[in-house]
């Protein structure tokens, strides 16, 4: 049904039935929402939800695309478009990170856990040990053992997918109970109290093949038109090649620091024409929120270049993943501690963290500092409660293939992003 509706919106679109596609394209929303909500495993392989994206883009698209008799009417459309903007980063990234899972945090005694509980910690320990047997050996100098790390590599997917069923068929019930609903996106007026009267957000959007920036101040919503999407990732390619070639040894970049300069700077500059000028023609702010989307998110707005100077010389900038976080963030109660928290965890390829935590430590005194095994997840989560400031050196991963289970080394093991979900942390500033 969901996708006969969004079928009949491209047709009416193709019409120029504008008014009649956006009908069916929030048919065919709510059809992908109530999908979402009762799908389970590999039935969420459907073109339709997998493409789901599309049905906002169009969305937005449409609410645009409108014919307007009034500014009233034309602000509740960009209104509009920008609450489908947010409501598809948020869906994405929830969907990205967590699927159909309904993460569950720790209880606190081993008494008071459900048998769902009792099992996704069971299986959680199991996969911290085979993190630790792989990261072994990957790290023994002798012995090493190819063929034994894919051996454990495929025994953690195992246990991986197992725990991803587990949280998949867990009851919805469940979830709640534990306060794991996922919240809504926030009023507008929610965003623009937690901006104050001089900040501005910048929120991009890919719809189809084009860029779009919603710019959002104390009073004020516009959303701009900006440059087709092939012609910013040309320009990102080729400053990404400018900067992998500092990887050819310091003697090269030293030959040739001009002529590297020279070219990088060019490419920031027409990144910076591209997607920020345009913005900034419409704002008068001292601080901007970037909020990137697709394959911005590679993109380092600080450092674009206005042909005289970086953008950070003439605003500060802070980033998130959307409005709607950067709202809660904001609107968090202040931490009242006093002491800070130090974890490091060295090893082979990082043997200098001792040093660096302990010097960190001398400066955020009085901190408390945990190094190596004493640096326990059970450390991070009783006393990051109450810290002031949290400074974490260690190595991180990414895993490309199950974002969920990229993360963090401590003491004891790997915290994922399943873990960190459930931290929290009211530091104003934690830093990995």
């Amino acid at each position: 049904q969901g996708q006969a509706h969004f079928l009949m919106s491209q047709v009416r679109e193709a019409e120029s039935d504008f008014e009649g596609a956006y009908e069916s394209c929030r048919e065919a929303r709510t059809s992908l929402e109530a999908l979402r909500s009762s799908l389970r495993g590999e039935e969420l392989k459907i073109a339709f939800v997998k493409n789901k994206l599309e049905v906002y883009e169009s969305l937005v698209h449409l609410c645009l695309s409108r014919g307007e008799d009034s500014p009233a009417s034309a602000l509740a459309s960009r209104q509009e478009a920008f609450s489908y903007m947010e409501e598809a980063k948020s869906r994405s990234l929830r969907d990205l990170l967590f699927g159909q899972a309904h993460p569950t945090p720790p209880a606190a005694e081993e008494s008071s856990q459900s048998p769902l509980v009792r099992k996704i910690r069971n299986l959680r320990d199991e996969l911290n040990w085979f993190y630790h047997r792989i990261e072994t050996e990957q790290l023994a100098r002798e012995q090493r053992s190819p063929e034994r790390v894919e051996q454990l590599q495929a025994q953690a997917r195992t246990h991986e997918n197992e725990l991803l069923r587990v949280l998949r068929e867990a009851p919805r019930e469940e979830a709640e109970r534990q306060g794991l609903t996922a919240e809504a996106t926030v009023d507008l007026d929610v965003i623009r109290a937690a901006l104050g009267p001089e900040n501005a957000l910048v929120e991009y959007f890919r719809v189809r093949e084009h860029l779009l920036a919603a710019v959002i101040t104390a009073d004020t919503l516009e959303i701009l038109p900006l440059t087709p999407v092939s012609r910013v990732a040309g320009l990102l390619r080729l400053l990404q090649f400018q900067i992998g070639k500092f990887r050819m040894g310091g003697n090269y970049v030293r030959t040739f620091e001009q002529p590297l300069m020279a070219a990088t700077h060019a490419h920031l500059y027409q990144l910076y024409h591209e997607l920020v000028e345009p913005v900034c023609a419409t704002i008068a702010a001292k601080h901007i929120v970037f909020v990137p989307h697709d394959l911005l998110h590679y993109l380092p707005f600080h450092a674009l270049y206005d042909g005289t100077n970086y953008l950070m010389d003439r605003y500060t900038i802070s980033y998130a993943p959307s409005a709607t976080v950067f709202a809660h963030c904001q609107n968090k109660p202040a931490c009242a501690a006093e002491s800070s928290l130090v974890l490091g965890i060295p090893d082979a390829k990082a043997p200098a963290i001792p040093e660096e935590v302990a010097a960190v430590a001398r400066e955020l005194s009085p901190a408390s500092l945990y190094v190596g095994e004493e640096a326990r997840q059970s450390v991070l989560r009783d006393m990051g409660s109450r810290s002031r400031v949290i400074h974490i050196a260690t190595h991180g991963h990414f895993r490309e293939d199950n974002p969920m289970f990229s993360g963090i080394r401590l003491g004891d093991g790997h915290l994922s992003l399943y873990d960190l979900y459930h931290l929290k942390l009211p530091a104003e500033l934690i830093t990995l």
